[in-house]
């Protein structure tokens, strides 16, 4: 894998591969740029090789030398033109994995892959529309939540609440392609603050990246004319501490895995990615944003900033129903989303790709 960003969901998912097939008693080596990530691969028990996304076919000719691998799989771009070099100079299945709407070209190359993973049908019916990938040839594998936090007791909403604060978590990779997701914020939060001015507002922003500053002043200004919202800006923090923030949150914006993971601890969350808002994740929404993995996919309803500020007003203001939907949005992934079925479903692809070879 190869990446410019310091964390990420690709980080997030390549590190729950590897523990999967760790567990499963595979050997795992993998080729990424140094970073906080490769700490945490040695701890789980993978072997690291230092890889730029730079490297030239003579730099990678020391990962040939004396090595050979039953599989390889790579993540897209020029990770994914480096892992065919070395599946093919290995003679080793290959099999990618597709995050978002780009297609990679991969109409180009599809027929020297054994399997191609994507992380949501939407992804997977993007890829056989646009791009000629055959169905069969797609496993969809998604980005998973820990079993544990579907068991974790929902806090109810006054408790939330109990200390006269009402926190809103922002879960973004702070880039310039995620605007949009931080720029839905601001119009809820207003009208949050307006409408509830006894309580005292605070975002709390988890995730940091280039664009960070722009987004800091960008809020500074918008958010100056209400007294009652404060910014926590608390950069990237463990998947623990994120749980623990998400679960004393009263609504969360996010997209791809942290959106799942607001679900199944039972805050209500706001959809919104590098493909644009999908909304509150309710109905017709979340069905929506569970099959574009909750904001990766362009879509055909636009909801409105008003409309999601009014209808999480309504909720605010009826516990009851509050509980309910949340404990019904965390009903809905369990299935799909849960570690150990995304598991189960990663190792099925990899023993289908090893087959293929």
């Amino acid at each position: 894998m190869t990446y410019q960003a310091e964390w990420g969901g690709l980080h997030e998912n390549v590190a729950y591969a590897v523990r999967a097939s760790i567990r499963a008693g595979h050997t795992i080596d993998v080729a990424c740029p140094p970073s906080r990530l490769t700490d945490h691969l040695l701890a789980l028990g993978a072997g690291v090789i230092d890889l730029l996304p730079s490297a030239s076919s003579e730099e990678l000719e020391p990962l040939l030398r004396d090595r050979a691998y039953d599989l390889v799989h790579a993540h897209p771009f020029r990770s994914r033109e480096i892992g065919l070099q070395l599946a093919a100079s290995w003679g080793a299945p290959f099999m990618a994995t597709f995050h978002g709407s780009y297609l990679d070209a991969v109409s180009t190359w599809h027929e020297r892959a054994a399997l191609i993973g994507a992380v949501s049908p939407a992804v997977a019916e993007n890829l056989v529309k646009s791009a000629g990938v055959p169905a069969h040839k797609i496993a969809l594998i998604r980005n998973g939540v820990e079993d544990e936090l579907f068991e974790h007791p929902i806090t109810p909403v006054q408790e939330r609440l109990e200390r006269g604060r009402a926190d809103i978590v922002v879960l973004a990779r702070m880039d310039k392609d995620k605007l949009a997701l931080v720029e839905s914020v601001v119009p809820t939060a207003l009208m949050l603050a307006e409408e509830f001015p006894q309580l005292e507002w605070r975002l709390r922003i988890v995730g940091s990246g280039s664009a960070v500053g722009d987004f800091q002043e960008h809020l500074r200004g918008r958010l100056a004319v209400a007294p009652n919202i404060s910014t926590d800006w608390m950069g990237w923090v463990n998947s623990h501490e994120t749980s623990r923030v998400l679960s004393r949150a009263v609504l969360a914006f996010a997209s791809g895995r942290g959106a799942a993971q607001a679900l199944a601890l039972g805050t209500p969350v706001v959809a919104a990615g590098s493909q644009g808002v999908v909304g509150l994740q309710e109905g017709e929404n979340l069905q929506l944003g569970y099959w574009g993995n909750f904001g990766g996919q362009r879509s055909e309803l636009h909801p409105g900033n008003e409309e999601i500020a009014e209808r999480v007003i309504e909720l605010l203001r009826d516990p009851k129903a509050w509980h309910a939907k949340s404990v019904r949005g965390r009903q809905s992934i369990y299935a799909g989303s849960s570690q150990s079925s995304v598991d189960a479903a990663y190792l099925s692809a990899v023993q289908l790709a090893l087959e293929h070879g």
